[in-house]
């Protein structure tokens, strides 16, 4: 009985975190006696508590099986919903008992210097709720479509590993591309870029490439890249296709290609809706929006699926982050924290990775932080330059620097500065996103 309450308990207190929601009665019930008689049939289980067996059996048994398979990540059903609890919840104790050990057997802690994605193993990644369980649930489904959005350093592509390590659990075929490892040449030509892509596709999924079999000049590369998707990559493979195409923003330079190439992408998605082959492909589609500077944002690119957008991390998040970073700050502290980047996550953890080693006291952070030779200085150089590159939104933002209370910028340039990360909107209203923006360019202004 105390392995049956535990199990429960790890589901509920699971589906609580995951989605803010709990169990109702009718449901706890179900888990219950399929947990302790897994044999019993649903006219049983309904006639033991006066339910009609059509109410359990096609109304709440589906739900609810619906509701663990997407937070357990796996499908559930009542003949196995009781060893897929076991075995995760039995994961969670060994995990539990060796955080334990290992935080007892070490005196110091492996601090993480905050670049690039964020290990899946690292003790440093926080959890964006409810983005995570949003896209474990949207990625069950055929033919999905998942952008993801945020100015850089933001933790797209962390998310982005979360997705990919889920599915792989899930038994996907999984493919991972980054645009940003692709020559210039390639990226200005559409039919040289979907070439590579659909070469670097078959290559992952450990398969011969055969795109003079399907390349039709006459057909253009639009349609030779779906017939080869269509009728030769999907047509191998006996299991969804997770696709994630990192760092798109790398061919907005690009109008033509960028109109084309995202298109092809929303017509697969469509397809999906009625062609069964298709309905193995789920997207994910990742980019800087700091690229909108150069976009024709008349035309957006991202019309289809779930859009993600990624934003600062919240009181409790950097409270969570100081506590793994194992520094007892005070709430003043904190909101010193706060008020100098606004919970910028790549930004926080730069600060909190200092005073955890110990270079820096809070005190010599705050003083130095907007200076050229602070934790800071290149990152704030890169805004600097982004600015430079475009001298009416430098002058949009001066005059908000200027300002002693939020004002309204003409629409588009509101947008642009608001996906570099320099302002927050309110409304019509922009403010500058955080003291450290306004510090180090109100001085240079």
């Amino acid at each position: 009985m105390e392995e049956s309450r535990d199990g429960l308990e790890f589901v509920e207190k699971l589906l609580f975190a995951k989605t803010g929601k709990s169990l109702n009665n009718i449901q706890k019930a179900v888990l219950h006696q399929f947990w302790q008689y897994p044999r019993k049939t649903y006219e049983q289980f309904a006639k033991e508590l006066e339910y009609s067996p059509s109410y359990i059996q096609q109304t709440v048994a589906p739900q609810l099986w619906r509701l663990l398979s997407g937070i357990l990540g796996v499908k559930v059903s009542k003949n196995n919903f009781r060893s897929i609890v076991e075995r995760q919840w039995l994961n969670q104790v060994l995990r539990k008992t060796g955080n334990l050990i290992e935080t007892l057997n070490s005196e110091l802690m492996d601090l993480e210097f905050p670049e690039g994605r964020v290990s899946i193993h690292s003790s440093f990644y926080i959890e964006r709720v409810p983005h995570e369980t949003r896209c474990y649930t949207e990625i069950m489904k055929p033919g999905a479509f998942i952008h993801i959005q945020a100015p850089r350093q933001m933790g797209k592509t962390s998310l982005m590993g979360r997705i990919l390590a889920h599915t792989t659990r899930l038994g996907y075929q999984t493919v991972s591309l980054n645009l940003q490892r692709v020559d210039q040449l390639i990226l200005a030509n559409l039919n040289r870029l979907l070439r590579w892509f659909a070469y670097e596709v078959s290559q992952r999924l450990k398969l011969k490439p055969r795109l003079d079999d399907y390349w039709s000049e006459d057909l253009g590369s639009k349609a030779s890249c779906t017939n080869y998707f269509q009728d030769y990559l999907l047509t191998q493979i006996d299991k969804p296709l997770f696709l994630a195409v990192d760092e798109v923003n790398e061919i907005f330079q690009y109008p033509q290609v960028t109109q084309d190439f995202l298109s092809l992408l929303r017509s697969w998605h469509e397809e999906a809706k009625d062609n069964d082959i298709w309905k193995k492909l789920r997207l994910v589609v990742i980019n800087s929006t700091e690229a909108y500077t150069s976009l024709n944002m008349n035309k957006s690119p991202f019309k289809v699926g779930i859009q993600i957008q990624l934003d600062s991390f919240t009181w409790e998040q950097v409270q969570d982050l100081a506590d793994r970073h194992r520094l007892n700050l005070s709430i003043h502290e904190l909101s010193q924290l706060m008020w100098l980047v606004a919970g910028h996550p790549y930004l926080l953890r730069v600060a909190l990775y200092h005073l955890a080693q110990g270079s820096l006291t809070l005190e010599e952070l705050l003083q130095t932080a907007a200076s050229d030779t602070g934790v800071y200085s290149e990152y704030l150089h890169q805004k600097s330059w982004y600015l430079q590159q475009h001298p009416e939104l430098a002058a949009a933002f001066e005059k908000m620097l200027r300002a002693k209370a939020p004002v309204e910028l003409e629409q588009l340039q509101a947008f642009k500065l608001q996906s570099i990360g320099l302002v927050t909107m309110q409304d019509k209203l922009a403010m500058v996103s955080c003291d450290l923006y306004q510090q180090y360019f109100g001085e240079r202004s």
